[in-house]
């Protein structure tokens, strides 16, 4: 093959007519020379493209995976139902002094939470009493302490309308008005309280609450109770409706501050039972401002005669672990007399639960 002069490549390049079969175009030889050579090169590039490093970001490529890290636990909403179910328990020792007697009470109270809304309760009293009314002629006072009626409840919790309701279905009974503190008769009480929180400021709520309840006779309410119900020295025994309204401010959420006003309303027939002059007793009171309970152990009569309505304060201190403190002063306007009330309350859920279920 006889190539062209290097002076006549572009005159060739240019007419592109070649003569004789052996003659090689110009053109052509570019061509091949061009294919043969980019061939090896595509190969090259296909053996090393899965080897060679970028130096650049490719935007098609897959963005690597991140490594999962574990994120932080934190108590969420189904933990925290969670740890409010199972076992619950608590004890308290409740004082009441007034100027005609005063009433001590023990409590131990053991319960379940078998949703977060619905639980049910069990527990006694045992009470003391000391009164004026001493049967020895060289003592003061007597001293008295006897059991108390047990009793069973059920409770339902639930939201409302931001309003949290409370509603308590108790059963309470004794076997016998002189052997226990009670009217010797089956208690049914229904009792309901709604309340809703309104925060003020940083570290200031307050809490305007109101009780409704409708019972065949009077019981000391030791879940949810108001300090009203427990200074109470007598109990009765008949239809009655009981209500109160009120509200507590929160301080640095362990100290409450707060008021309410309370009625007692009896229907129909009534028995009055006393815890300050004993079954035995043939001493009492002068009965004034219709104290039929300081005169005689047993008053039976109209719906007047265990009618009641007043006030009450307190202030309750729970920075201690596991234990609150409860200061009070109730006034009845009807019987007129005042008391002043103590309680020590101690929660013993966490003990219960490292016992029964290992928590």
């Amino acid at each position: 093959m006889r190539l062209p002069q290097i002076g006549n490549f572009s005159s060739s390049f240019r007419t592109s007519h070649g003569k004789g079969i052996h003659e090689v175009k110009p053109i052509y030889t570019l061509l091949l020379l061009s294919l043969l050579m980019a061939q090896p090169a595509a190969a090259i590039k296909f053996l090393k493209l899965p080897h060679r490093h970028k130096t650049t970001p490719d935007t098609t490529a897959t963005p690597p995976e991140k490594k999962e890290t574990a994120p932080e636990k934190k108590e969420t909403a189904p933990e925290k139902e969670a740890s409010s179910l199972g076992p619950t328990a608590f004890a308290f020792m409740a004082g009441t002094n007034f100027n005609m007697g005063a009433v001590v009470t023990y409590n131990v109270n053991v319960g379940y939470n078998v949703t977060p809304k619905v639980g049910f309760d069990g527990g006694f009293n045992i009470m003391s009493t000391r009164a004026p009314f001493s049967i020895i002629t060289t003592k003061d006072w007597r001293y008295t302490t006897i059991l108390g009626s047990p009793y069973v409840d059920v409770r339902y919790t639930t939201d409302w309308n931001s309003i949290k309701v409370t509603s308590i279905a108790t059963i309470s009974g004794g076997l016998s008005s002189l052997r226990t503190y009670s009217t010797g008769r089956a208690i049914g009480d229904w009792y309901n309280h709604g309340e809703h929180v309104v925060q003020l400021s940083e570290g200031l709520s307050f809490t305007p609450f109101a009780n409704l309840g409708f019972a065949n006779g009077t019981m000391d309410r030791t879940v949810m109770a108001s300090p009203y119900n427990m200074v109470r020295p007598y109990e009765t025994l008949g239809a009655i409706g009981n209500g109160e309204a009120g509200g507590a401010f929160t301080i640095n959420k362990h100290y409450k501050l707060g008021a309410s006003a309370y009625a007692l309303a009896p229907v129909g027939p009534q028995k009055i039972f006393s815890r300050l002059v004993s079954p035995d007793s043939l001493l009492g009171g002068d009965g004034a401002h219709g104290r039929f309970w300081d005169q005689y152990f047993l008053t039976e009569g109209a719906a007047k005669f265990a009618r009641d309505n007043g006030y009450s304060a307190w202030l309750e201190i729970t920075r201690y672990h596991n234990l609150s403190v409860e200061f009070a002063y109730t006034r009845s306007v009807h019987y007129d007399y005042g008391a002043a009330f103590v309680m020590i309350k101690y929660d013993l859920t966490q003990i219960l639960r490292n016992l029964t279920i290992g928590e």
